[in-house]
C-alpha cells in the first residue's frame, strides 16, 4: 500500500534522503477516527490491490509473484522453520505468505488479522488443515491458555495499527521463549483515519525492540521488492527472551 500511503503522508512527500538510514519521521496530528473498515474488501482482486499497491511503476501482480516467495523464503531460513512448528502470521490478509510457509515447511500457521473479509479469503486461498484465521481477540484468548507458538511473521501490518504495543504485547505472550519474530514494516506508519492515512509518529522499530531483542535489522532486497519498497521500508529479525 506504499503507494497511496505516500501521497497522504507528509503531503504526499518523503523527504528523507536515501543516502542515509530513515528514521521516524514527525509527530502527526492524532486521528479523529480509526477507520478498519478500509481494509474490508470483497474479493481476492481488492485484497490483492489493497495488501501490495502498485510501487514505481510494478504493477500488483508483479509484486505480488516477486515478493511473496522473497518474504518466505526469507521466513524460512530466519525463523528456522521445520515441519510441526506453530507460526504465528500476524496481519495474515489472505493469507499469501502463510500458504508458502505451509507448502515449503509443512508448518502449522494460525493467522490473525482484524478484517472478517480477509479471513475468510486467506481460507479459500490456503486451503490446508494446517492453518487457521482468528481475530485479534479470539487470538489473544487462545494464546492465555493454549500452548505458546515457535515463530511469528509480522509482515506490512504494524504501521497500520491504531495500538501497536498492544498487537506486539499479543505477539510477544503468544510465543514461546526463544521463538524468533520478523518484521517488514515501513519506516512510516500509516493509520487509516478520516482524514487519510495518518502518521501518528509511533516509533515501531522502538516498540518493538522494547520486548523482543533484536538478532538484525536490514533493508528488503532491491531486485525483490523494487526500489521505492526497499528504500522507505525494513526487514528485521528478533528473539522473544
Amino acid at each position: 500500500m506504499l503507494g497511496r500511503l505516500l501521497k497522504d503522508l507528509l503531503l504526499g512527500r518523503w523527504r528523507a534522503s536515501a543516502s542515509r538510514s530513515p528514521g521516524p519521521p514527525p509527530r502527526a496530528p492524532v486521528l479523529a477516527r480509526y477507520r478498519p473498515e478500509v481494509f474490508d474488501v470483497p474479493d481476492e482482486a481488492a485484497a490483492r490491490a489493497i495488501i501490495l499497491t502498485p510501487e514505481g511503476g510494478t504493477p500488483t501482480e508483479t509484486r505480488w509473484e516477486r515478493e511473496t516467495p522473497y518474504l518466505a523464503r526469507l521466513a524460512v531460513a530466519e525463523l528456522q522453520l521445520v515441519p510441526g512448528m506453530r507460526v504465528i502470521d500476524y496481519g495474515c490478509g489472505i493469507g499469501r505468505l502463510a500458504r508458502e510457509l505451509i507448502a515449503k515447511t509443512h508448518c502449522n500457521v494460525v493467522g490473525v488479522d482484524i478484517s472478517a473479509s480477509m479471513r475468510r479469503l486467506a481460507v479459500a486461498h490456503v486451503q490446508s488443515a494446517a492453518f487457521d484465521a482468528l481475530d485479534p481477540e479470539t487470538f489473544a484468548a487462545g494464546s492465555a491458555t493454549g500452548p505458546r507458538a515457535d515463530a511469528a511473521i509480522a509482515c506490512w501490518v504494524l504501521q497500520h495499527c491504531m495500538q501497536p504495543a498492544r498487537d506486539i504485547e499479543r505477539i510477544f505472550e503468544a510465543l514461546r521463549p526463544g521463538a524468533r519474530l520478523i518484521v517488514v514494516n515501513n519506516w512510516l506508519r500509516a493509520v487509516p483515519g478520516d482524514t487519510g492515512w495518518v502518521n501518528d509518529g509511533v516509533d515501531i522499530a522502538a516498540l518493538v525492540e522494547a520486548r523482543f531483542r533484536r538478532i538484525k535489522r536490514e533493508p528488503l532486497d532491491v531486485d525483490a521488492v523494487g526500489p521505492t519498497v526497499a528504500r522507505h521500508a525494513y526487514v528485521a529479525v528478533y528473539e522473544r527472551p
